[in-house]
């Protein structure tokens, strides 16, 4: 399958933007539609997320042209999840402004505070996300900031969902955090297992 590049990532967001327009006109500007928009935009976020943290690692596990094509467009995936969750930070901070009670009274510093390095990390890897940003900082600082990056992120969205299991509904929450944690595994595993040698064409 072909590289996509950034057509990948104006669609993505053109997809997201759209939804959430025809979200917004059938139920208007509430705290409840936008409290509705923040889970959507942070479904799609993991989704997004979940593509390129374990991009090689199923390539390795179960190579296939969908994994193959997960690969040569990681970056341009990845790009496509700093967009959804520039939304889904948009949103956030709209329900901050307009409905502000009784959002930020549950909201404690320590989610803003782990919540501003989520989005600090992921502001730097979208800026370095191209061949020269990855020249200027290095193969070593670039791996180390992407590496440190993708597993804050990860954290990020498994401690969201244990919170929201503890809330409930857990039926609906649970399978979001179970993904989360095998997404973990994938790439654990994947990262283990040793790069298949190349065989042979026989004649």
């Amino acid at each position: 399958m072909a590289r996509v590049g950034w057509r990948l990532t104006a669609m993505v967001t053109f997809a997201i933007l759209a939804g959430l327009a025809l979200h917004f006109g059938e139920s208007g500007w509430t705290s409840t539609s936008v409290a509705t928009g923040i889970d959507a935009t942070g479904r799609s976020s993991l989704a997004l997320f979940s593509m390129a943290f374990v991009a090689s690692s199923v390539q390795r596990l179960w190579p296939s042209p969908l994994s193959q094509w997960m690969l040569r467009n990681r970056r341009w995936i990845g790009l496509s999840f700093a967009s959804s969750h520039g939304i889904h930070l948009a949103l956030i901070l709209a329900m901050s402004l307009d409905f502000p009670d009784p959002f930020l009274s549950e909201q404690t510093l320590g989610k803003w505070l782990v919540g501003g390095v989520v989005y600090l990390l992921i502001a730097l890897m979208a800026l370095t996300s191209t061949d020269a940003a990855q020249r200027w900082t290095g193969m070593k600082h670039w791996k180390l900031l992407h590496v440190i990056g993708s597993y804050w992120i990860w954290a990020e969205f498994a401690l969201t969902y244990v919170s929201h299991v503890k809330k409930g509904p857990a039926d609906f929450y649970a399978p979001f955090l179970v993904f989360t944690l095998v997404l973990l595994v994938i790439r654990w595993v994947g990262h283990i297992k040793p790069k298949s040698p190349l065989r042979p064409v026989s004649g």
